[in-house]
């Protein structure tokens, strides 16, 4: 076990044990894990703590003058202030670099030798989720839709609470703060459930995201072009997979610890792999990440009901692909998916306009739109794993113009990938049926299950990868 890893781990049992010291005593409580989470953000790092606060600072400032002001002008110029703060901040740390680079190439273009210097900026861990989290809280009181709070601290906790803090999911005020108002106390079954959800999350994350990263991802997407076109396919394919384990794996972590402490968070994904449209996969994919932006950008914009609603989708999807990453295969990609949204919500009209259920209803169709919407999802992933335009076009070349038969494909690696799509496509019954069942064992059983699922993890798990959100 790494340095590391022995600290998060005794962090970890620190911080769970002085929640339950505290259960009675409710301030306290929240003073200590909020002193907890800056202490878990600063172990990242430190710089950038004061960049939290501020982000705390200018959402809670925002939220009192707009709910206290009866002035339509005077709630429009906070919401302004806090929208300007939070995302001028987002745009300088994350995308400064990405303009100046497309400032330059169009400078380029256009017969001008432009060299301009690049800043030395470095991203803020979890900058795009704490961003969105704290955002949210103001538009949510402009809208009417949630009351300010009084307590700086226990907003601060919200915006900062560490299992979310780094990679989510993205947390609504009026889904926590009211936890923080009325603390649960001691839970049995919250805790065994927990315990169930830290379980599965790190199954997700060693015994499959890491290993199909080594086996399979990595190696294509380092060369494509000393592989087959049938390796770079399943390569494609397990980066999917990768992705989804290590996404929601993390996500089961960050809950599972949350019911630990007595706080409940939303659940993040529903099957996305299980979606029959592009449209049905966002509706299961990262749903704490889609649903912000369908509901502060895509309604603010307009939707369905002012506008031209497929620009708005477009514009919706565009803005999902830059969240993810600063460079022109996140914006290609994001066009991509608004493309087949689009055309998904142009069918369903003309399906309906003709008397037709939206979507057909037989076993067979069903099967095959399942089929057709993961491989849109998982070939448009190549811009989304390529670090840029270039290295995706390379890739794509390389697959439909073979120039080589190496295909090292391994046990290891197969096995596990094809583990990860029966698992996915499993009933939801067994896998609640088999954590209830854990969850009655007698406690020798519940800890012989988890040491020999450490010593398991251990050995198949090659380490030191982590999680891939942390760079958004």
């Amino acid at each position: 076990m790494s340095f590391q890893s022995l600290h998060f781990f005794l962090f970890l049992a620190v911080v769970f044990g002085l929640n339950r010291l505290l259960l009675r005593h409710a301030d306290a409580r929240k003073n200590m894990l909020l002193a907890a989470s800056y202490y878990f953000y600063m172990c990242w790092d430190w710089r950038y703590a004061a960049l939290l606060l501020f982000m705390s600072v200018v959402s809670f400032a925002a939220g009192r003058a707009i709910e206290a002001s009866s002035s339509a002008a005077v709630r429009k110029r906070w919401l302004a202030a806090a929208l300007l703060a939070s995302l001028g901040v987002l745009a300088y740390f994350k995308y400064v670099n990405f303009f100046i680079e497309s400032a330059g190439q169009l400078l380029n273009t256009m017969g001008f030798e432009a060299n301009l210097p690049l800043l030395q900026v470095l991203l803020p861990i979890g900058i795009s989720f704490f961003t969105f989290q704290s955002l949210s809280y103001t538009l949510d009181i402009y809208r009417g839709k949630e009351k300010a709070t009084d307590s700086f601290r226990d907003f601060a906790l919200f915006v900062a609470f560490f299992p979310t803090v780094l990679s989510g999911p993205i947390t609504r005020a009026r889904q926590f703060m009211p936890q923080l108002e009325h603390l649960p106390k001691d839970d049995e079954k919250r805790m065994e459930e927990g315990l169930v959800l830290i379980l599965r999350g790190f199954i997700k994350k060693m015994a499959f995201a890491d290993v199909l990263a080594v086996q399979l991802v990595n190696p294509a997407f380092a060369a494509p072009s000393e592989y087959s076109p049938l390796f770079l396919l399943v390569a494609v394919y397990a980066f999917s997979f990768q992705l989804y384990m290590d996404l929601s794996g993390y996500t089961d972590i960050a809950r599972g610890v949350a019911k630990l402490l007595g706080f409940d968070l939303m659940k993040n994904f529903d099957r996305p792999y299980q979606a029959t449209s592009v449209s049905n996969f966002w509706q299961r994919w990262h749903i704490s990440m889609s649903s912000f932006f369908r509901d502060y950008l895509y309604f603010g914009i307009g939707g369905s009901k002012h506008g031209n609603v497929y620009i708005n989708l477009y514009i919706t999807f565009v803005a999902i692909g830059i969240w993810h990453g600063a460079g022109w295969n996140f914006v290609l990609y994001g066009v991509i998916h608004g493309s087949f949204v689009c055309f998904e919500r142009w069918r369903r009209g003309r399906r309906e306009a003709k008397g037709l259920p939206p979507e057909p209803t037989s076993a067979g169709a069903r099967l095959l739109a399942i089929f057709l919407a993961f491989q849109v999802v998982a070939l448009s992933r190549i811009l989304f794993r390529a670090p840029d335009l270039d290295s995706a076009a390379a890739y794509v070349s390389a697959m439909l113009q073979p120039v080589s038969n190496n295909a090292p494909f391994t046990l290891m690696g197969v096995g596990v990938l094809l583990l990860a799509v029966l698992l996915h496509y499993l009933p939801k019954g067994l896998f609640t049926r088999a954590a209830v069942a854990y969850c009655r064992a007698p406690v020798v059983l519940q800890g012989g299950a988890i040491v020999g699922l450490a010593l398991t993890l251990a050995a198949l798990s090659p380490g030191g990868a982590s999680f891939i959100y942390f760079q958004f």
